[in-house]
């Protein structure tokens, strides 16, 4: 567990830092935790998750979907310090006459899960912020058949296991279902905060982004032209350029009436002089 240790330690603090950058937060490893017994001041979460464990004896592997883990978490907020101390409950070897507790191996996908819960839990019950509360459901690597081996189990024997009669919680196998992801180590929606290490993308806080409106211009007369336009579909166009037309050639009638009209009369008066002249001439 110490190897392991160290990887619960370097998730957490990725997840933390990842939400509360300027808080500092230690995850330690206490095996004298006990559920339900808290000092003053602390908060506690529980998780039994999935986990496969090998017996030190007879090298025997199993694995156990009732593997309890349990963290009690303290904040300080006058020294912006946080703890938190975590115990993980070992299953021991039924086919062994003295078998001895071993320590689950867990995958670390498991790992980033449980430890997002535990953030969410901390910014929920110390940092008191205010979003709908989603388990992250761990992942079963198997379908598991059979009863939980109480006999074999720590915390069935300390009497405080999901599935010991005095247990205090309880809890179904529940099928992996993807969670909502908005950053490569943590994502949080005030929907449905489900944060995950290995997600991509976003901030620790997912915030629906309210996308800008695009402002199109408006509709120009050349733009509400169709694209094709001939004369010759328009009627209206046709009717106007025929009234047009034959006004201009009354117009242009009324002229020529006109100016030989006017040729005659100078004509007549022309010829009335003349005759005027020679009876003049003729009488003298």
């Amino acid at each position: 567990m110490r190897q392991d240790m160290e990887v619960w330690k370097q998730v957490f603090q990725e997840l933390i830092r990842e939400v509360k950058p300027w808080h500092t937060w230690k995850l330690t490893l206490d095996k004298s935790l006990l559920p339900n017994i808290l000092k003053p001041g602390w908060t506690q979460y529980q998780q039994w998750t999935f986990a496969r464990f090998q017996c030190s004896s007879c090298s025997r592997n199993w694995a156990s979907a009732q593997v309890q883990v349990l963290f009690h978490m303290h904040w300080s907020e006058g020294e912006s310090r946080g703890q938190v101390k975590m115990r993980v409950f070992a299953q021991r070897c039924q086919k062994c006459s003295q078998p001895s507790f071993e320590v689950p191996k867990f995958t670390e996908e498991n790992i980033s899960r449980i430890l997002n819960n535990l953030v969410l839990r901390i910014l929920k019950k110390c940092y008191r912020e205010g979003f709908t509360l989603v388990e992250i459901p761990v992942i079963k690597e198997i379908s598991l058949e059979g009863p939980h081996d109480s006999d074999n189990c720590e915390a069935c024997l300390q009497g405080f296991c999901v599935q010991s009669e005095s247990g205090l919680a309880m809890w179904s196998p529940i099928s992996p279902l993807p969670p909502t992801i908005s950053s490569p180590v943590l994502g949080i929606t005030t929907e449905t905060p489900s944060p995950t290490r290995s997600s991509t993308g976003g901030d620790a806080v997912k915030k629906k982004k309210v996308l800008p409106r695009q402002s199109f211009p408006e509709t120009t007369q050349a733009e509400s032209l169709p694209t094709s336009w001939s004369p010759g579909a328009n009627t209206n166009f046709q009717a106007e350029r025929r009234d047009q037309n034959s006004f201009n050639n009354c117009t242009f009638y009324s002229h020529t009436a006109q100016h030989t009209r006017s040729l005659g009369m100078s004509c007549s008066c022309l010829i009335l002089i003349i005759i005027i002249v020679i009876v003049v001439k003729t009488t003298i």
